[in-house]
This record gives C-alpha cells, structure tokens and sequence, in this order.
C-alpha cells in the first residue's frame, strides 16, 4: 500500500480523517460521480475499519498481555493461589464483515476522485484529500488504558496526550450505564481507583475525553475506549 500524502498515519488521527471523509463525500459524490452504492459502500468500509481498530485491536493486544502475565505469575509465584483466566472481550452490534483491500479501495477512490471532471481543489480541501492537509488531528486527546491489578481493587490507569491545551475531561461509564464526570485531568496519568459496581464481579468500564480550557469543555470528545475491570 502505497504511502498518501493526506491520509494521516497514527490510527487515532484516522479516525478522524475517516469521520470527516464520511461526513463529506455524500456531499459531493454526485458532482464527483461517485455513485449511491458506492457512497453506501465506502461509509460500511470505514465504519468497519474504525470498530476493528479502535476495539478489537485494544482488547486483544490487552489479552495478550494478561496471559503473558499469567503465565509468568503461575510459572513463578507459589504466593500467587488459584488466578482466573482472562476473558476476551466480546463488543456487541459489531458492523458488517467487509471484504479485505479497504485502504486500496479508498485510495482508488480518492485518485478516481481526483481525475472527475467535476472535481475542484475547494472540493478536495473539503474531504480532505489535498497534499498533507490536517482535519483537525487534534481535535481531541488521544489516549490509552490499562489495568492494574491492586490488593483491594484493579486500577485503570488512563495517559493522555493534552497538546498544549491546559486539562481534558474524563468521562466514563460502566456495563453500558449512564455516562459519569470523573476528573478535569491536568497530568497524566490519571487513575480510576473506583470499586467494583458488584464485589468480584467484572464490569466494562468505557472512556472519552475532551478538552478544557478557560473553564471551557470542548465540543468533541473522543472516541470511545472500553476495557473490562476485576477479571
């Protein structure tokens, strides 16, 4: 797969890029003569990509690490007692299976885009398809979870990247319930210290962040992390 110019290279800003480009090309698919089912077509394609990359990526490189962890714990440590196994997480109204060659079909997209008669540079600075053009890569923080394994409780410890701004909202919610104001963050890490919702029983904590400046949240948060707590 050939390198583009405008399309962003860490996974969090091709969300992004992905949304925007989502948002703008039934705008101008007609004049581009991009057809309907094409449209339909690339949307599935991004929406499939962006759920693989932004929960089943996380959630295995997780377990992965769990059991490399087991491993050493129930090799070396007689301390340790009977450990449960890890579990996988399962993700709920998973979109579509689509057929591979997404990013080789976007770009095809995009040069056949270019070649349109009715194609103009305002339209291309529009999707976003314009030499290294940015859509807004920072429009929110990016950030990671990770669990750690406490005596009384597991601790998610949240790092986040505020580019300048002076803090970000933390926001979260736990087995899909009612989204919680946790912390206007200035240093990460930040730490969830909060107990289990049922004492031993594991839940799926879920994140997003925005940021905050002059005693003012930002308008996008981002997207959505899950990671599952007390396994």
């Amino acid at each position: 797969m050939l390198k583009q110019a405008y399309f962003p290279t860490s996974e969090s800003q091709r969300t992004i890029w992905f949304g925007h480009y989502i948002a703008k090309l039934p705008v101008h698919a007609s004049r581009l003569g991009v057809s309907p089912d094409e449209v339909s077509g690339t949307i599935l394609d991004l929406n499939y990509y962006k759920r693989i990359s932004q929960d089943l990526v996380p959630a295995a490189r997780k377990y992965d690490l769990e059991v490399t962890a087991l491993r050493n714990s129930i090799a070396n440590d007689p301390s340790a007692g009977l450990q449960p196994l890890p579990v996988l997480a399962v993700f709920e109204d998973m979109p579509a299976i689509r057929p591979s060659g997404i990013l080789t079909r976007l770009f095809t997209q995009v040069q056949r885009i270019k070649l349109s008669d009715g194609y103009s540079e305002s339209i291309g600075q529009d999707l976003g398809i314009i030499g290294s053009q940015k859509v807004d890569t920072h429009a929110y923080t990016e950030f990671s979870l990770v669990t750690v394994h406490g005596v009384n409780n597991d601790r998610v410890v949240i790092k986040f990247k505020k580019y300048g701004h002076d803090a970000v909202i933390i926001e979260s919610r736990r087995n899909g319930g009612d989204w919680e104001h946790l912390m206007n963050a200035t240093i990460s890490p930040w730490n969830d210290d909060r107990p289990l919702l049922v004492a031993n029983m594991p839940e799926i904590r879920e994140y997003q962040l925005c940021w905050y400046d002059k005693d003012q949240a930002g308008n996008i948060f981002s997207p959505v992390q899950k990671i599952t707590v007390g396994i």
